[in-house]
């Protein structure tokens, strides 16, 4: 493609939710850029996609060696679970985090931004509902800050046993319940209901998420650009918008019941 197209190309393969996309120069204005998708059909049609068939270890893993803490909100801290803990100042909340094969290291802006909105929103004692749970980070740091329990969901069972593994080492297993069920399935009323699945998947399952969401309980939606958050707020039209934060041309909002 050409380079005038790259960031706008970047930002709508990281709708199809890969953990990286990386970018190569091809000389004469052109560049290719790269991503594991899992569903090509979620790629923008605006740009030819050729499916080609990795080296799927040396893949999941290259990024590892790169891999760093990364900060969130005023106190939040992600560890790589394979890096030594870095010196923190003591009021920090330190989570270990390996995503194993599913998505989510913590490292993507939408998803720093979803744990700043948790650290503002959380008092204690909440029932959180997490859709697209990934690596389970939201879940873990969630009951961390004080949350009573936390029902992550995903579609894919690499994302359980990720969200299983990282609630055991951050001490929060018995508040942490993972599975593939799906939200119409999933029964009970909760006081945060967070989603970081980007747009599409965000507008279809808004009446389902709505529907677990308890009286005076808030939506946190998250995996959006920042000219598609009106979108979703209209998909959610009965709830009200309370909060947005922005970064890296991301956004997340939160919306109340």
């Amino acid at each position: 493609m050409d380079a005038t197209d790259a960031e706008v190309a970047a930002d709508a393969l990281w709708q199809a939710r890969p953990s990286a996309v990386s970018e190569v120069a091809l000389g004469a204005g052109r560049v290719r850029l790269t991503a594991d998708v899992a569903q090509v059909e979620l790629v923008d049609p605006r740009w030819g996609a050729r499916v080609v068939e990795p080296d799927h270890d040396a893949h999941l893993d290259g990024w590892r060696t790169w891999a760093s803490p990364r900060r969130a909100g005023r106190r939040i801290v992600v560890q790589p679970a394979w890096h030594d803990p870095d010196e923190t100042p003591g009021r920090d909340l330190v989570v270990r985090v390996d995503p194993g094969r599913s998505f989510g290291s913590g490292s993507h802006a939408s998803t720093r931004l979803v744990l700043a909105l948790l650290e503002d929103r959380l008092r204690g004692g909440e029932r959180v509902l997490d859709v697209g749970c990934g690596s389970g980070v939201l879940s873990v740091v969630a009951c961390r800050l004080g949350a009573a329990s936390a029902t992550a969901l995903d579609i894919d069972p690499a994302a359980v046993a990720a969200t299983r593994a990282n609630a055991a080492a951050n001490g929060v297993a018995g508040q942490v319940e993972a599975s593939t069920r799906a939200v119409a399935a999933q029964s009970g009323a909760f006081d945060v209901v967070v989603a970081n699945i980007g747009l599409r998947v965000l507008c279809e399952l808004a009446p389902a998420l709505r529907a677990r969401l308890a009286p005076d309980g808030v939506l946190v939606l998250a995996g959006l650009l920042d000219v598609q958050v009106d979108e979703v707020v209209a998909a959610y039209r009965d709830c009200a918008p309370l909060a947005r934060l922005s970064e890296e041309g991301w956004a997340a909002v939160v919306l109340g019941s």
